[in-house]
């Protein structure tokens, strides 16, 4: 792939990102929910079992990506919308989820555990830290300051300013391997520049986003925690490509691999981050 591409699909997906996250709560909502269905997409083609005929594989893509968006669109529904009622549908959800049952069963699958146990992951890996951004790009909590898609956007700059720092400095001046059994060219001394420049970032973050009334404290350990927790989740989609024995997620990015490829670390970082607030209002109380 030449540099042209590469850096032209850099800038777009920036540019994209950016704007779609500044503009307003809704047009952030509207593009995770995208991103969430293509990383569902991404993740459905390399881990479901495809046996029988194509309508059936078919089919269990479809669900596996319907139910991984199930609490996502709910949370749309009840943030974005206002539609109050939409939250009685969790109520259903056992029930919708126990039918996957009957659909491995009726399916003939040769490995129902298998595609039931990938059902469940994709609810977990992708649509609750979905679910959960969502509710923080549209809470109406008073430090927000009606713009918590502008701390999704905060969180964003520090996890990649994260990856940056760490892959420009570690690749200079990297020495001790961080995880060589999962990726070998992780080294501590990369890890301490991303976290140095996660924390920078967030202090630029604390200038840059007035309408979100923290402290500087706050965003310190906002960044500490986009950085130890988005390498984490590096590390955790290089050890399910590296056990599928894939090198990328997908070739949606032209140069850049797949979605998750682009997203596994602010993927892992949001259930954190949802907790980090959680216990910063309660203790700020």
């Amino acid at each position: 792939m030449s540099l042209k591409i590469r850096t032209a699909t850099g800038l777009t997906f920036g540019a994209v990102m950016i704007s779609g996250c500044y503009y307003s709560s809704q047009s952030c909502t509207v593009l995770f929910l995208i991103i969430a269905l293509l990383c569902l997409w991404e993740l459905s083609t390399h881990i479901l079992v495809q046996d029988g005929s194509k309508l059936v594989n078919w089919f269990r893509q479809f669900h596996f990506i319907l139910i991984g968006l199930f609490f996502p669109l709910i949370t749309t529904l009840k943030y974005v919308f206002g539609m109050d009622s939409v939250i009685y549908c969790i109520l259903f959800f056992p029930a919708i989820t126990f039918t996957l049952f009957l659909y491995e069963l009726y399916g003939k699958s040769s490995k129902p555990f298998d595609n039931l146990g990938f059902i469940f992951l994709g609810v977990v890996y992708i649509g609750i830290p979905f679910s959960l951004l969502i509710w923080i790009a549209n809470a109406s909590i008073e430090q927000f300051g009606g713009v918590g898609n502008q701390l999704i956007l905060a969180v964003l700059f520090m996890v990649w300013a994260s990856d940056v720092f760490a892959y420009l400095l570690g690749s200079k001046i990297g020495r001790h391997k961080m995880f060589p059994r999962i990726s070998p060219n992780k080294t501590w001394e990369g890890t301490l520049s991303g976290i140095a420049g996660a924390i920078f970032t967030g202090y630029l973050c604390s200038l840059i986003f007035s309408n979100l009334t923290f402290q500087l404290p706050f965003w310190i350990g906002l960044a500490c925690i986009c950085t130890s927790f988005g390498i984490l989740g590096d590390l955790v989609e290089s050890m399910f490509k590296r056990s599928l024995g894939i090198k990328d997620s997908g070739n949606l990015l032209p140069g850049h691999g797949g979605f998750l490829d682009r997203f596994d670390a602010f993927i892992f970082v949001i259930p954190f981050v949802f907790t980090y607030l959680i216990l910063y209002f309660k203790l700020s109380a």
